[in-house]
């Protein structure tokens, strides 16, 4: 896989993996959390679009540190 895929992979599971602390953190003072097969594509791909800004963010200042 290519650096792109990787970022975007990595920032999908991250979002999923900050969505099942939070929910895990609500069921356990009592709440209710429920997520569905939409809404976990949709939250993969948010994910993996700032996981993709991430990556664009750190070549441009890697670009610009090693100047002309």
């Amino acid at each position: 896989m290519g650096e792109k895929a990787n970022a975007f992979a990595a920032g999908g599971c991250g979002c999923l993996t900050v969505f099942a602390v939070i929910a895990g953190l609500a069921l356990l003072v009592g709440g209710r959390a429920h997520i569905n097969i939409g809404g976990a594509v949709l939250l993969f791909v948010c994910g993996g679009l700032v996981g993709l800004l991430v990556l664009w963010i750190y070549k441009k200042g890697k670009r610009d540190r090693s100047g002309p």
